[in-house]
C-alpha cells in the first residue's frame, strides 16, 4: 500500500484508543496486537462519544479513514461539541432576538457591522434603518456590540414609556462605584443633569457608544412633549457629552424624525440595514449548527429551505423561526439535522403555521 496521511490517522487513531481504554492497552503485547489489526480486524475502541470516529480513523481500508489529519481533528470537534453540557445550547433563538450573549451564533452581517464601525468613527448621531424582520435588534446587540473595538464601551435602551429613565436604567450599571452619580440618576430626567452623567461616565474611556434600540417606540408609546424632550437630549449627549449615538429604527417612522430638529443629522447619511443577502441568509442558516458540532443532512435541504424564503420581505424571520424548530428536533447521535425532521415541521412556511394553530388551540375560544 502507499503510504500517506492516512496511516498517520491510523496512529493516531491507535494513540487515542489506548488513552481511552480504563487502565490503557497494558503491554508492549496488546499494542501489537492492535497494530496487527490494520491487516486483520479493526481494534476494539471503548464505547462513547468518539467511537465513530475512532473506527474510522482505524478501518483497515486506508481510502475509508479521515484523509488527513485536519479531517480526523474536525471530526472530534464535532464531537466534543456534542458532548453532555454542551447538548443545552440554542443556536437558533427563532422568532425572539439574538443578543449580546448570542453573539457567537450571529451569522451573514459581517461586512455590515464593519460599515457601521467605519461611521462610528467620530462622535455623531446615525441611525440604522430598516424594514420590520430585518433584524436589526439582532444587529446591534449580537453584531455591533460584540464587535466593540478596545478601549470603546456602550450600553443599550429602548425608549419604552419613558425614554429617558429607561436611558437613566441602562446607565446605572455602568455607573457602578461612582456613589455620588448613582445618587444623581434620579434627576436624570433634567437634561443638564443626564449630560453630567452621561459625560461622567463618558470620561471614563478613550469612546462611548449610545445605542436606543427600537427607535420607534418613542412615536408610539410617547407624547409629542417627551418626544421632542427626549430627541433634544440625544442631540445634547453627541454635541455636549462627545459620545456616539446610534439609534436602530423601523423604515416606516423615518418621517417623523424628520418633525425634530434635533435628530436632522441622521436625515443626512442614512444608515441602511436591507434584507440579508443570499450568502448572508446561508450563512445565517448553516453556521450556527456547525459551531455546535451539528450539520445538515445534505446540500439539497440547505438549498430547499432557502428557496422556500427566496425574495420574501420577511425571509429572516420565517427561516429563523423554521430553523429553531428543526434544531429541536435534531438527531444528537448523528449530529445531523435531517429531513426527516424538516418533513415533520412542514417546511418553512408550514412550521409557522403549525405553531400558529398551536398558540391559538392554548388561547381557547374564549
Amino acid at each position: 500500500d502507499v503510504l500517506d496521511a492516512r496511516a498517520d490517522v491510523y496512529a493516531a487513531g491507535v494513540v487515542l484508543a489506548e488513552m481511552l481504554t480504563v487502565g490503557g492497552e497494558g503491554g508492549i503485547a496488546s499494542r501489537r496486537e492492535l497494530w496487527k489489526a490494520v491487516r486483520e480486524t479493526p481494534p476494539q475502541v471503548p464505547e462513547g462519544p468518539w467511537a465513530a470516529v475512532l473506527r474510522q480513523a482505524l478501518d483497515p481500508q486506508s481510502e475509508a479513514r479521515p484523509a488527513s489529519a485536519r479531517a480526523l481533528a474536525r471530526a472530534l470537534d464535532e464531537v466534543t461539541l456534542r458532548l453532555p453540557g454542551f447538548e443545552e445550547k440554542r443556536p437558533y433563538p427563532g422568532l425572539a432576538s439574538f443578543t449580546e450573549e448570542d453573539a457567537e451564533y450571529f451569522f451573514g452581517r459581517e461586512a455590515e457591522v464593519e460599515a457601521v464601525w467605519k461611521k462610528l468613527k467620530r462622535p455623531r448621531l446615525l441611525a440604522l434603518i430598516g424594514p420590520s424582520g430585518t433584524g436589526k435588534s439582532s444587529f446591534v446587540r449580537a453584531g455591533l456590540l460584540a464587535a466593540l473595538p478596545p478601549g470603546w464601551t456602550a450600553i443599550v435602551a429602548t425608549p419604552g414609556h419613558r425614554p429617558q429613565q429607561s436611558l437613566a436604567q441602562a446607565l446605572a450599571p455602568a455607573l457602578a462605584g461612582d456613589a455620588d452619580a448613582v445618587r444623581s440618576l434620579v434627576r436624570f430626567e433634567e437634561p443638564d443633569a443626564a449630560v453630567d452623567l452621561v459625560s461622567r461616565w463618558r470620561r471614563r474611556h478613550e469612546h462611548a457608544l449610545i445605542v436606543v434600540d427600537q427607535f420607534e417606540e418613542l412615536f408610539t408609546l410617547s407624547s409629542p412633549e417627551v418626544q421632542t424632550a427626549f430627541a433634544k437630549l440625544l442631540g445634547r449627549l453627541v454635541l455636549d457629552a462627545d459620545v456616539h449615538v446610534l439609534l436602530s429604527l423601523r423604515d416606516d417612522f423615518l418621517f417623523q424624525c424628520h418633525d425634530h430638529e434635533a435628530l436632522a443629522p441622521i436625515l443626512s447619511e442614512l444608515t441602511l440595514l436591507g434584507s440579508l443577502s443570499d450568502s448572508g441568509l446561508r450563512r445565517a442558516l448553516v453556521q450556527p449548527a456547525l459551531a455546535c458540532g451539528y450539520r445538515f443532512e445534505d446540500e439539497a435541504l440547505v438549498e430547499e429551505m432557502l428557496s422556500q424564503v427566496s425574495g420574501e420581505r420577511g425571509a429572516l424571520p420565517l427561516l429563523a423561526f423554521a430553523v429553531s424548530r428543526l434544531w429541536e428536533r435534531r438527531d444528537r447521535e448523528r449530529g445531523l439535522l435531517t429531513r426527516i425532521a424538516y418533513g415533520e415541521i412542514g417546511g418553512v412556511g408550514g412550521a409557522l403555521a403549525q405553531h400558529a394553530e398551536a398558540t391559538l388551540e392554548r388561547i381557547g375560544a374564549e
